[in-house]
C-alpha cells in the first residue's frame, strides 16, 4: 500500500514537471518587485505628502495663535482709545491766561464821565452797561446769590443799580437771582421779559434792595442759564462770584453754547477778587468768547 502511494506521487511529479517553469519564471519576480517599488514610492509619497499637510496644520496653528494674541492686542488698543477719546471729552479746552485788571493807585483821579451815545426808541443803538457795549434791547441779568456773594453786597447791588440806570424806554428786561437747590428770585415775579418804564424800574430797584438778605448755598449756573435761554433774550448779564458746582466748567460752556446757537450775547461779569480765582475766570471769559459777548470784573 505505500509502496502504491509512492509510486501514485511519483507518476504525478512526473506529470506537472513540465508546468513547473511557467508558473514561477523570472519575469513574474521582475513585475511583483515593480509592483513593490511602485507601492513603496507611493507609501514614501503618502509620508511625504502627510509630512506636509501636518507642517501645514502645525503653520496654521501657528497663524490662529499669532491671529487670537493681535486679536487680543487690538481689542486692548481698542478700549484705550475708548478710554482715551473719553478723556478727551472731558478735558477742558486750554483757555487764554486771564488778564488781571490793573491795580488803581491809591488815589486815582477822577475822570469825567463819558456822554452817553444817543439812543433810538425805533431801533437800538451800542451803550454800556458796566462797561458791556450791546445793542440789544431785551435784557436778562442773571445773579449768582450762592452764601459766598454775602462778602459782595454792596458790589452786587451797585453793579445792579447801574444796569438798571442805562434801561431806556425801548428795553425790556428782567433780574433773575440762583442759588443752591436751584432756588430762584425774580423780577417782576413771573420771570417775563417787562418793559422798562418807570413803574418797573422802581420796582426793580426794590427788588435789587432787598436780594443780598437772601443769599446762601451753592452756585448752579448751569441750570439757571439754561432757565434764562428759554425766556429767549436777545442778552444775558452773568454775575458770580465763583465757579459752578452744578457740572464742570468746560462742559458747561459747551452744553451752553450749543442751546444757545449763537441766538443770545452772552456777557460775564466776574464779583470780588476774581484774579485769584483762576478757574472761576477762565469759565466766565471763555463763556463769553464762544457766546459773542463780553467780559469784565467787578472788584471794587
Amino acid at each position: 500500500m505505500f509502496a502504491a502511494a509512492l509510486g501514485a506521487f511519483i507518476l504525478i511529479v512526473l506529470v506537472l514537471f513540465p508546468y513547473y517553469k511557467l508558473g514561477g519564471t523570472d519575469v513574474s519576480m521582475e513585475e511583483l518587485e515593480q509592483e513593490m517599488r511602485k507601492r513603496r514610492f507611493a507609501a514614501e509619497t503618502t509620508r511625504t505628502d502627510m509630512s506636509q499637510i501636518r507642517a501645514l496644520e502645525s503653520e496654521i496653528r501657528f497663524l490662529d495663535k499669532e491671529y487670537l494674541t493681535k486679536q487680543t492686542e487690538m481689542s486692548e488698543t481698542d478700549a484705550k482709545l475708548e478710554e482715551v477719546l473719553k478723556a478727551i471729552t472731558e478735558v477742558e479746552a486750554p483757555d487764554p491766561e486771564p488778564q488781571p485788571e490793573p491795580i488803581p493807585e491809591p488815589t486815582p483821579t477822577p475822570r469825567p464821565e463819558p456822554p452817553e451815545p444817543p439812543r433810538s426808541i425805533n431801533r437800538g443803538v451800542p451803550f454800556s452797561i458796566l462797561g458791556l457795549a450791546t445793542d440789544k434791547r431785551d435784557v436778562v441779568v442773571l445773579v449768582d446769590m450762592s452764601g459766598s456773594m454775602r462778602e459782595h453786597k454792596s458790589k452786587v447791588t451797585e453793579a445792579l443799580y447801574e444796569i438798571i440806570s442805562q434801561m431806556k424806554p425801548d428795553n425790556r428786561f428782567a433780574i433773575i437771582g440762583y442759588r443752591g437747590g436751584p432756588t430762584y428770585d425774580s423780577f417782576p415775579n413771573n420771570g417775563r421779559l417787562i418793559a422798562a418804564d418807570d413803574y418797573a424800574l422802581s420796582g426793580a430797584r426794590d427788588f435789587v434792595k432787598g436780594l443780598p438778605s437772601r443769599f446762601g448755598g451753592g452756585t448752579p449756573t448751569q441750570g439757571a442759564l439754561i432757565r434764562t435761554l428759554n425766556l429767549k433774550p436777545e442778552a444775558i448779564i452773568l454775575m458770580s462770584d465763583g465757579a459752578p458746582d452744578d457740572g464742570k466748567p468746560g462742559a458747561i460752556i459747551r452744553n451752553i453754547t450749543s442751546r444757545n446757537r449763537g441766538l443770545a450775547e452772552i456777557h460775564t461779569v466776574a464779583i470780588g477778587n476774581y484774579t485769584a480765582d483762576k478757574k472761576l475766570t477762565i469759565f466766565l471769559q471763555e463763556l463769553a468768547n464762544q457766546n459773542r459777548g463780553e467780559f469784565v470784573g467787578r472788584s471794587r
